[in-house]
């Protein structure tokens, strides 16, 4: 076993190590490199005597991680990783300066919250030289976007951000609805019973990105004892309310589709024995803004106040339905 010392570990040896792993010969990792393959070599010994630790058993046939080397291999390779993404946003937050700001929107969620155009709109005049870059995907794709630095910050729908390294402010809860054709047989005012939907056919939204196991609209049916009838599966929301719409039926959809379908193309009942909520909330990475991210983020702030407070106040006409709470505020 080598010797070991005080020497410090540097960047270089981690990447020496790790072609050296990968390519399964010093000769091929140097190559790679582009180095000597002796110096190679010999980073690669400072590195096993600063570990303390053999990391390579060595044959003529060539060399293969110890059982140390392989546990070390797994950890270098994810700290580059963690290196190269951390340069590449640095890079990128140097290049833009203030001169973009990107914004993750989930599907769906535009056409639903005026109060989202409205802080887009005075930050534009406020800023007319700060362009605004868009992107738009699920919430579960947009958390992970935020999280390598490829995102300032995103509006979430039903996902939170879930972790220490991104600020996040709870928007609103909103309740699931019965969106239901009005030539409908259950085209009627009033909340829904539960047996009202035995056997009835739903135009029902498949959940790629959950298993039913972890879906929490089918599980709380379930805990009710209703497994729903499916007569269409959607792909996504738009496409469940199109058919919907097309074919007379019914659905189970977030409150807030009121705010994104014509009037008078689907009428809406409450369903207020069903107590699964999905959270809208706003997403930001804290320690990257640049300081126009930090003036967008603060107009997005004070509108977000200003949807609160109508709801609040009861001038969201949409928050309630048939006497029935909607949407619930955050303490």
């Amino acid at each position: 076993m080598p010797k070991r010392h005080s020497a410090g570990m540097e960047i270089r040896h981690l990447r020496y190590f790790v072609a050296a792993v990968e390519q399964g010969s010093l000769q091929s990792a140097a190559q790679r490199l582009n180095v000597a393959q002796p110096a190679l070599s010999r980073r690669i010994r400072d590195l096993e005597a600063t570990l303390g630790c053999e990391l390579f058993q060595r044959s003529s046939r060539g060399i293969v991680p110890t059982r140390a080397g392989y546990a070390f291999y797994t950890d270098a390779h994810a700290m580059l990783d963690m290196l190269n993404r951390s340069a590449q946003r640095t890079r990128r937050l140097g290049l833009q300066q203030d001169r973009e700001v990107r914004f993750g929107i989930a599907h769906g969620t535009p056409r639903k919250y005026a109060f989202l155009g409205a802080a887009m709109g005075q930050f534009a005049t406020d800023n007319p030289e700060v362009g605004i870059a868009f992107t738009r995907g699920s919430s579960y794709a947009l958390v992970g976007e935020l999280d390598e630095g490829a995102l300032d910050m995103a509006l979430l729908y039903e996902r939170r951000a879930d972790t220490g390294r991104l600020g996040e402010r709870l928007i609103h809860q909103e309740h699931y609805v019965l969106a239901v054709h009005p030539a409908n047989p259950l085209a009627r005012s009033g909340p829904v019973e539960l047996s009202e939907l035995v056997g009835r056919a739903l135009v029902w939204l498949a959940r790629t990105d959950l298993p039913d196991n972890l879906n929490p609209l089918l599980l709380q049916l379930r805990r009710h004892g209703l497994e729903p009838t499916i007569g269409h599966l959607a792909d996504s929301p738009e496409e469940q309310l199109d058919v919907a719409v097309a074919s007379a039926g019914i659905c189970l959809t977030p409150a807030s589709t009121m705010l994104a379908v014509s009037d008078g193309q689907l009428d809406y009942r409450p369903l207020p024995w069903l107590g699964t909520k999905l959270d809208l909330a706003l997403a930001w990475s804290g320690d990257t803004l640049s300081p126009a991210g930090v003036r967008l983020l603060g107009e997005v702030h004070t509108a977000i106040d200003r949807h609160q407070a109508a709801i609040a106040s009861g001038k969201a006409d949409w928050a309630s339905l048939d006497g029935h709470s909607l949407i619930d505020l955050p303490d």
